[in-house]
């Protein structure tokens, strides 16, 4: 009796260690992703199918037709080719993934913020909604999520400019937008580095990024038979936000439209498809500067809410309603917390990472591009991070207003406060405004 009692103790102990946290959350956060995966008896479809055509063409030796970046779908050939293909096994992958990046997530925050807001921002990561949702959806952003969460970690820890390069070219492989964070990671190894010697490591990171592009490039050289970097058709996501029928959401209205006859005209090929949306959405903006300011700020509102991708409601998934409307309530809360963490890290070196992420990207879809809610995945760890660190800078704060002591805050607090209500605001008005429709697209 005595020796049961012992170790129920050691399981007890060991369970509220930081290590037993550490263990069990990711247990959590890999089961639950499985078991929803499980429970989605769900084809790949629309974006999905033409991922899963990808992975096929790759497992079959065929010629690679899809005008995305192959990292992805090379990957779900592998194990397939290993494992077998059956949708539940590659979408296994994704909660893998997922989980991993939960563990880069708690990694990085600990080497920025300590231990207890790393525990957080894993707990957090383990139970965020969005994420258990994508893993039964055959989409590069699983993969997207784990490698800038791999990669932040990486940079935190200070790991070889030429390693991390190597990785942001996978990357960018993995999701061509992230190429957009190029200037910000040059940047924050300027802040991390710039005593020692940041030209160089900058230098470094850049070069082996763009030799870990090459060959890719260089094939799509040989297909298009024009330079296209990483994927033919990126300018499509520009078009869809700068058009005369734009509403700042991912919408494609354009297509009812003799406007928008070229989207769907076969005989052009990719590079003189993308050259045309480029070309249409650049006179858009140039005539049309109210309107872009107008579609600027209705991106904003839309962005920073709740999530109205398509893939959510079109097809019936588990628990759509639910997991809808728990995602609702979790970002309305992050996103606030989000910003206290900003605020009041703004001139920390490790920190400066996880900001720039987001304000790259937030930013990209709210200007270049269109409010695309599954294009936040990509940043969610790093929204993580600082959510968490929000939420523990938060008690210290209210009890510092309460005793009146605000000396050297001030600044900052007033920031935060402004932008957490803002944000809270907005998805009050999206929830009223918007809300019904979404949720009604579930019946």
């Amino acid at each position: 009796m005595q020796e049961k009692t012992g170790l129920k103790d050691r399981i007890l102990s060991w369970a509220r260690s930081e290590q037993g946290a550490v263990v069990l959350l990711l247990l959590a956060a890999l089961l639950l992703r499985a078991a929803y995966a499980y429970f989605s008896d769900v084809p790949p479809w629309n974006d999905m199918e033409e991922w899963d055509k990808a992975r096929l063409s790759i497992l079959n030796g065929q010629p690679y037709t899809a005008a995305w970046t192959p990292l992805y779908p090379a990957l779900l050939a592998l194990v397939s080719k290993i494992f077998g293909g059956g949708y539940f096994l590659l979408n296994c992958v994704n909660a893998i993934l997922v989980s991993l990046s939960c563990l880069f997530t708690y990694l990085a925050a600990k080497e920025i913020f300590g231990r207890k807001t790393a525990l957080l921002a894993l707990a957090a990561s383990a139970f965020y909604v969005d994420t258990v949702w994508y893993s039964a959806l055959m989409l590069a952003e699983n993969l997207g999520i784990f490698m800038i969460a791999f990669l932040t970690w990486r940079v935190v820890k200070g790991g070889r400019a030429w390693v991390n390069g190597v990785l942001f070219g996978l990357t960018c492989l993995a999701k061509g937008l992230f190429l957009a964070l190029l200037p910000g990671f040059i940047a924050w190894i300027y802040v991390r580095e710039r005593e020692t010697g940041w030209l160089k490591k900058a230098s470094v990171f850049t070069g082996m990024m763009l030799l870990t592009l090459l060959p890719w490039s260089a094939r799509n050289v040989m297909v298009y038979k024009a330079p296209v970097l990483l994927e033919p058709h990126w300018a499509s996501a520009v078009f869809v936000g700068h058009n005369p029928y734009a509403t700042g959401g991912c919408d494609y209205d354009f297509t009812g439209y003799d406007y928008g006859k070229f989207y769907f005209d076969q005989s052009l090929s990719p590079v003189e498809k993308n050259k045309i949306f480029l070309r249409k959405a650049l006179e858009f903006a140039a005539a049309n500067p109210l309107r872009e300011v107008k579609l600027t700020l209705l991106k904003a509102s839309k962005h920073l809410t709740f999530a109205t991708s398509f893939v959510f409601y079109r097809t019936p998934y588990p628990a759509r309603k639910f997991m809808f409307g728990l995602s609702l309530l979790q970002n309305m809360i992050l996103f606030p917390l989000c910003a206290l963490g900003i605020a009041f890290s703004f001139r920390d070196r490790g920190a400066f990472g996880p900001a720039m992420i987001i304000a790259i990207l937030a930013g990209a879809f709210i200007t270049v591009f269109s409010a695309n809610t599954r294009m936040r995945l990509p940043l969610v760890p790093a929204m993580l991070t600082l959510s968490a660190h929000g939420a523990m800078l938060l008690p210290g704060l209210v009890a510092r207003l309460r005793a009146g002591d605000t000396a050297g805050i001030r600044g900052k607090l007033a920031g935060a406060a402004s932008a957490a209500a803002l944000l809270f605001a907005n998805f009050v008005y999206q929830v009223l405004s918007r809300y019904g429709d979404v949720a009604g697209r579930f019946n």
